[in-house]
């Protein structure tokens, strides 16, 4: 799962921008160029600041696409803005393996000593999140500069949890999906770019949660980059 997971993160890094420089995905512009709808608009990668009682982080982010984006333009230096996002976050640990405990699916954090026989070398372990996102900005444009300040609500649609480790010289992988998830999550939403390269911050409230009561604790913050087409 995890492999694959990798590969198609890399198969969009690649292909996305690819189709989108040879086909302009611009669905409909009004005469007066103040409402558009377009697709494919943009990709982002963000980093995790993580806190958790339960591990510590590695290198944990997000990689997300636009699907659609409506954008009104009332006024000259005023925008509007509500798209939908598929998104995928990766947490991962280095001395932290990670399973669905108890039969209840939600994601634990383990010791590798209490899921693996014998000896062995302990790797790493993580989980990851997919999600549809609904972003909306307000927009202050000012020639090729843009800031935006806003609010996302994430619709959380599968998870899934993954260990390695190394055993007689044998490296064995063990994932799980069906990671229980909380239906949706939230949080504050900035943006500033300049032409087609910008940078991004997310926020979640206390109340905002990921992983439902009982999974592992995680709370975290997001700053990235996004690149527009």
């Amino acid at each position: 799962m995890k492999k694959l997971f990798f590969a198609f993160l890399t198969s969009l890094l690649v292909g996305v921008p690819a189709l989108a420089a040879e086909e302009d995905y611009s669905l409909y512009t009004s005469s007066d160029g103040k409402v558009s709808f377009d697709m494919f608009s943009h990709i982002g990668y963000g980093y995790h600041f993580v806190s958790s009682s339960d591990f510590k982080s590695n290198w944990s982010g997000e990689f997300f696409f636009n699907i659609l984006k409506v954008e009104v333009r009332p006024a000259e230096v005023l925008g509007l803005s509500l798209g939908l996002d598929a998104r995928f976050n990766n947490f991962n640990s280095k001395n932290t393996a990670f399973a669905l405990g108890n039969g209840d699916n939600l994601i634990k954090a383990f010791d590798f000593g209490g899921l693996v026989d014998g000896s062995f070398d302990k790797s790493r372990g993580g989980f990851n999140v997919f999600s549809l996102d609904t972003p909306f900005l307000v927009k202050g444009i000012f020639g090729n500069f843009e800031l935006g300040v806003g609010a996302f609500a994430a619709f959380n649609l599968a998870g899934n949890t993954y260990y390695s480790f190394m055993q007689a010289n044998r490296r064995t992988e063990v994932s799980e999906t069906k990671a229980k998830l909380n239906t949706f999550n939230y949080g504050l939403f900035a943006t500033f770019s300049y032409d087609d390269i910008g940078v991004y911050f997310r926020y979640y409230p206390k109340s905002s949660r990921l992983l439902p009561d009982g999974s592992v604790d995680l709370s975290y913050m997001t700053l990235g980059i996004a690149i527009d087409f």
